[in-house]
């Protein structure tokens, strides 16, 4: 019998309907992702996607951050100190829960104490702003949470994967990213523009994003309280460094439904009870 895809929610019928200005920047936002930290919990996307003809060929357009409400987007503390990694799951939680329920926006207190709980900022000095390292901020969701949300697991994508790439974002809503981010992304962020590749830009450092959608021209990216900051294919593969998947109850039920051909839930599902034991 042949198994259906629904995909609720996956394509917005009017792609500008929630389009929206950030406030004017100061000189330069604040980044704060580390170099890339291996985790003993980190799963490998790849282990849970078939190499045959059953993988599912995902969707050839995703635009999920059409849903998103404009008080939605927010800051979360990134134009003046480093919590970008947990902006982004601020933001990951905002993304999740407006597609399959009812929507959680954490408060601004709750993404700056995961951000001082981790590197042990004191938002009261500013002393140790430091940044963190993306997993670090995932074991910290795992094992605590943020706004009443934890996650059950998350999963390395290979960036360079473009399939896996769409397929992870297709499937499980979004991905958490970090880029060495160049010099003129922050120019071209505020002049509107999308991110493309500028000749000997120099790095200004690690940023941590998300990606909740693609098209054929790159992909779609939350990033500074603006949740479509369009990236070219070529800006993608020159500065993306790390890729996960971040996998929530509420989006395996999801997905559940869904009854991907080629994706071995099953295995991942045992996978998820195992770090949890």
């Amino acid at each position: 019998m042949t198994r259906k895809r629904v995909r609720p929610s996956t394509i917005s019928p009017d792609p500008g309907a929630n389009a929206f200005t950030p406030p004017t920047p100061p000189s330069r936002f604040k980044l704060g992702r580390l170099a890339p930290k291996p985790h003993p919990k980190t799963l490998l996307f790849s282990n849970y996607v078939s190499n045959d003809s059953s993988l599912p060929r995902p969707a050839a357009k995703v635009y999920r951050e059409y849903k998103t409400p404009p008080e939605a987007m927010q800051m979360f503390g990134n134009d003046t100190i480093g919590d970008c990694t947990c902006a982004g799951i601020a933001n990951l939680i905002i993304l999740m829960t407006v597609h399959t329920g009812s929507i959680v926006i954490p408060q601004l207190s709750d993404v700056i104490g995961a951000y001082s709980a981790i590197t042990g900022y004191d938002p009261a000095t500013g002393a140790n702003d430091n940044g963190a390292a993306m997993t670090d901020v995932l074991e910290y969701m795992r094992t605590a949470g943020m706004s009443g949300h934890k996650i059950l697991a998350w999963a390395k994508v290979d960036h360079t994967n473009q399939l896996y790439r769409e397929l992870a974002v297709d499937l499980f809503g979004a991905t958490y990213v970090g880029v060495n981010l160049p010099m003129s992304a922050q120019d071209q962020f505020g002049a509107n523009q999308p991110w493309e590749v500028v000749p000997n830009d120099p790095i200004e450092g690690g940023h941590a994003i998300i990606h909740p959608g693609y098209g054929r021209l790159g992909g779609d990216y939350v990033s500074w309280a603006r949740w479509d900051q369009k990236a070219s294919f070529a800006w993608e593969s020159t500065y993306i460094e790390e890729e996960y998947v971040v996998i929530t109850e509420d989006w395996i039920n999801h997905i559940t439904q869904l009854t991907p051909g080629g994706v071995d839930l099953a295995t991942l599902q045992a996978d998820i009870k195992l770090l949890s034991a």
